[in-house]
Protein backbone atom coordinates (compact mmCIF):
# COMPACT_ATOMS: atom_id res chain seq x y z
CA UNK A 1 0.00 0.00 0.00
CA UNK A 2 1.40 3.38 -0.92
CA UNK A 3 1.00 6.63 0.90
CA UNK A 4 -0.99 9.34 -0.87
CA UNK A 5 1.18 11.85 -2.60
CA UNK A 6 1.24 15.42 -1.39
CA UNK A 7 -1.01 17.64 -3.41
CA UNK A 8 0.48 20.36 -5.41
CA UNK A 9 -0.89 23.80 -6.00
CA UNK A 10 -1.06 25.05 -2.41
CA UNK A 11 -3.80 22.68 -1.22
CA UNK A 12 -3.18 21.14 2.13
CA UNK A 13 -4.23 17.69 3.21
CA UNK A 14 -6.49 17.42 6.25
CA UNK A 15 -4.62 17.85 9.53
CA UNK A 16 -5.20 15.67 12.51
CA UNK A 17 -5.82 16.95 16.06
CA UNK A 18 -8.36 18.89 18.09
CA UNK A 19 -9.64 22.32 17.47
CA UNK A 20 -9.89 24.81 20.31
CA UNK A 21 -13.70 24.51 20.29
CA UNK A 22 -13.56 20.72 20.64
CA UNK A 23 -11.11 21.03 23.51
CA UNK A 24 -13.29 23.60 25.30
CA UNK A 25 -16.40 21.44 24.93
CA UNK A 26 -14.51 18.45 26.37
CA UNK A 27 -13.33 20.50 29.35
CA UNK A 28 -16.86 21.82 30.02
CA UNK A 29 -18.39 18.32 29.88
CA UNK A 30 -15.69 17.02 32.23
CA UNK A 31 -16.26 19.91 34.67
CA UNK A 32 -20.02 19.28 34.75
CA UNK A 33 -19.42 15.56 35.41
CA UNK A 34 -17.06 16.33 38.28
CA UNK A 35 -19.46 18.87 39.77
CA UNK A 36 -22.22 16.26 39.79
CA UNK A 37 -19.97 13.59 41.33
CA UNK A 38 -18.43 15.77 44.08
CA UNK A 39 -21.25 15.39 46.68
CA UNK A 40 -21.27 11.62 46.33
CA UNK A 41 -17.49 11.54 46.63
CA UNK A 42 -17.60 13.71 49.76
CA UNK A 43 -20.16 11.39 51.37
CA UNK A 44 -18.13 8.32 50.42
CA UNK A 45 -14.98 9.85 51.91
CA UNK A 46 -16.85 10.70 55.15
CA UNK A 47 -18.14 7.11 55.41
CA UNK A 48 -14.62 5.78 54.87
CA UNK A 49 -13.29 8.02 57.65
CA UNK A 50 -16.09 6.85 59.96
CA UNK A 51 -15.31 3.17 59.32
CA UNK A 52 -11.60 3.83 59.86
CA UNK A 53 -12.26 5.62 63.16
CA UNK A 54 -14.55 2.83 64.40
CA UNK A 55 -11.95 0.19 63.50
CA UNK A 56 -9.28 2.22 65.32
CA UNK A 57 -11.40 2.40 68.48
CA UNK A 58 -12.24 -1.31 68.32
CA UNK A 59 -8.56 -2.13 67.87
CA UNK A 60 -7.73 0.06 70.88
CA UNK A 61 -10.37 -1.64 73.01
CA UNK A 62 -9.16 -5.10 71.97
CA UNK A 63 -5.57 -4.06 72.66
CA UNK A 64 -6.50 -2.81 76.14
CA UNK A 65 -8.27 -6.07 76.92
CA UNK A 66 -5.40 -8.19 75.63
CA UNK A 67 -2.81 -6.17 77.55
CA UNK A 68 -4.84 -6.49 80.76
CA UNK A 69 -4.75 -10.27 80.42
CA UNK A 70 -1.10 -10.34 79.32
CA UNK A 71 0.11 -8.06 82.14
CA UNK A 72 -2.26 -9.61 84.70
CA UNK A 73 -3.10 -6.05 85.69
CA UNK A 74 -5.99 -3.63 85.02
CA UNK A 75 -5.67 -1.60 81.81
CA UNK A 76 -7.92 1.33 80.90
CA UNK A 77 -9.16 2.62 77.56
CA UNK A 78 -10.04 6.33 77.51
CA UNK A 79 -11.69 8.33 74.71
CA UNK A 80 -10.35 11.81 74.11
CA UNK A 81 -12.63 14.74 74.88
CA UNK A 82 -12.91 15.67 71.20
CA UNK A 83 -12.77 13.71 67.95
CA UNK A 84 -12.12 10.00 67.92
CA UNK A 85 -8.75 9.83 69.69
CA UNK A 86 -8.05 7.43 72.52
CA UNK A 87 -5.44 6.27 75.03
CA UNK A 88 -4.70 2.83 76.46
CA UNK A 89 -2.89 2.90 79.81
CA UNK A 90 -1.96 0.49 82.55
CA UNK A 91 -3.73 1.53 85.74
CA UNK A 92 -1.01 0.76 88.29
CA UNK A 93 1.71 1.85 87.78
CA UNK A 94 0.22 4.50 85.51
CA UNK A 95 1.85 3.89 82.12
CA UNK A 96 0.58 4.90 78.68
CA UNK A 97 0.77 1.88 76.40
CA UNK A 98 -0.71 3.24 73.18
CA UNK A 99 -2.65 6.26 71.95
CA UNK A 100 -4.23 7.75 68.84
CA UNK A 101 -4.58 11.46 68.20
CA UNK A 102 -8.06 12.92 67.89
CA UNK A 103 -7.17 14.56 64.57
CA UNK A 104 -6.41 11.32 62.72
CA UNK A 105 -10.02 11.06 61.54
CA UNK A 106 -11.04 14.59 60.61
CA UNK A 107 -14.74 15.38 60.97
CA UNK A 108 -15.51 12.30 63.10
CA UNK A 109 -16.79 12.58 66.66
CA UNK A 110 -16.99 9.79 69.21
CA UNK A 111 -19.33 10.24 72.15
CA UNK A 112 -20.04 8.06 75.15
CA UNK A 113 -23.69 7.53 76.05
CA UNK A 114 -23.01 8.34 79.71
CA UNK A 115 -20.72 10.77 81.52
CA UNK A 116 -17.81 8.32 81.60
CA UNK A 117 -15.29 8.29 78.74
CA UNK A 118 -13.24 5.37 80.06
CA UNK A 119 -13.52 1.63 80.55
CA UNK A 120 -11.12 -0.57 82.52
CA UNK A 121 -10.42 -4.21 81.74
CA UNK A 122 -9.42 -6.51 84.59
CA UNK A 123 -6.68 -9.15 84.53
CA UNK A 124 -9.29 -11.71 83.43
CA UNK A 125 -10.33 -9.63 80.39
CA UNK A 126 -13.68 -8.67 81.86
CA UNK A 127 -14.87 -5.09 82.24
CA UNK A 128 -14.40 -3.63 85.71
CA UNK A 129 -17.97 -2.89 86.81
CA UNK A 130 -17.14 -1.35 90.19
CA UNK A 131 -17.84 2.24 89.09
CA UNK A 132 -19.39 4.22 86.28
CA UNK A 133 -17.97 2.98 83.02
CA UNK A 134 -18.38 3.64 79.34
CA UNK A 135 -20.60 0.97 77.79
CA UNK A 136 -21.45 2.47 74.39
CA UNK A 137 -19.69 4.76 71.92
CA UNK A 138 -21.61 6.55 69.18
CA UNK A 139 -19.58 7.64 66.14
CA UNK A 140 -20.84 10.23 63.68
CA UNK A 141 -19.53 12.37 60.87
CA UNK A 142 -19.95 16.08 60.29
CA UNK A 143 -20.72 15.42 56.60
CA UNK A 144 -24.37 15.42 55.53
CA UNK A 145 -26.09 12.07 54.85
CA UNK A 146 -23.18 10.01 56.15
CA UNK A 147 -23.36 6.78 58.10
CA UNK A 148 -23.22 6.34 61.87
CA UNK A 149 -21.74 3.54 63.98
CA UNK A 150 -22.27 2.33 67.51
CA UNK A 151 -19.74 0.35 69.53
CA UNK A 152 -21.12 -1.66 72.46
CA UNK A 153 -18.82 -2.79 75.27
CA UNK A 154 -20.31 -5.63 77.30
CA UNK A 155 -19.32 -6.66 80.84
CA UNK A 156 -17.77 -9.93 79.70
CA UNK A 157 -15.31 -8.02 77.53
CA UNK A 158 -17.18 -8.51 74.25
CA UNK A 159 -16.88 -5.53 71.90
CA UNK A 160 -19.39 -5.22 69.06
CA UNK A 161 -19.90 -2.63 66.33
CA UNK A 162 -23.31 -2.08 64.75
CA UNK A 163 -25.14 0.31 62.46
CA UNK A 164 -28.13 2.10 64.09
CA UNK A 165 -29.67 2.79 60.66
CA UNK A 166 -30.17 -0.94 59.92
CA UNK A 167 -33.59 -2.12 61.04
CA UNK A 168 -34.01 -5.50 59.29
CA UNK A 169 -34.52 -8.23 61.90
CA UNK A 170 -32.13 -10.77 60.34
CA UNK A 171 -29.32 -8.34 59.50
CA UNK A 172 -26.21 -8.91 61.68
CA UNK A 173 -25.29 -5.19 61.40
CA UNK A 174 -28.42 -4.24 63.33
CA UNK A 175 -28.04 -2.79 66.83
Amino acid sequence: MTLPARRLGGQRSATRGLTLIELMITVVVLAIGLALAAPAFTQQLANYRLRTASESIINGLNYARAEAVRRNSPVSFTLSATGSGWTVAQVSPATTLQSRAAGESAGITAASTNESRAVTFTATGFVDGSGTRMSQIDLSSSAANSETRRIDIYGGGLIRVCDPAVTAAGDPRRC
